[in-house]
């Protein structure tokens, strides 16, 4: 019988030096992990606010995880996408290339954010 890889699942905020920005994404995470029971699933920033990408990619595999699946939470391929994930990601492949590190794709355009718009623009009484 196939043994199942021990997988993590690591959503990636921007991190704010507002708390209040960090708290909310916080909650996405923990959002997040009620939904999805079956899956590890933790959350860090990319800087200002901590755990940073680094510290929990390191804590992922002292853990024994396998494989890391990172979910950029971003509207936009801006630099952070464009440039400094990746050079940390090709650093932490380095340091741990028996552990696979996957990068997703970035919220960017998708046609749910456009239903997430109508719905704060009914709120908001617009018919």
């Amino acid at each position: 019988m196939k043994q199942e890889t021990k997988q993590n699942v690591l959503l990636l905020g921007h991190g704010s030096i507002r708390e209040q920005a960090n708290i909310e994404v916080r909650a996405m995470w923990d959002m997040m992990k009620k939904q999805l029971p079956e899956l590890e699933i933790s959350g860090c920033f990319v800087e200002v606010a901590e755990p940073t990408l680094e510290q929990e990619i390191d804590r992922i595999a002292l853990s024994g995880a396998e494989r890391i699946i990172i979910v950029p939470m971003f509207l936009t391929r801006g630099q952070h996408l464009a440039n400094g994930i990746p050079r940390i990601l090709a650093a932490m492949r380095e340091k741990y290339p028996a552990m696979r590190i996957d990068l997703t794709q970035h919220l960017g355009m998708d046609p749910l954010l456009a239903e997430i718009i109508k719905n704060r623009l009914k709120e908001a009484g617009v018919e």
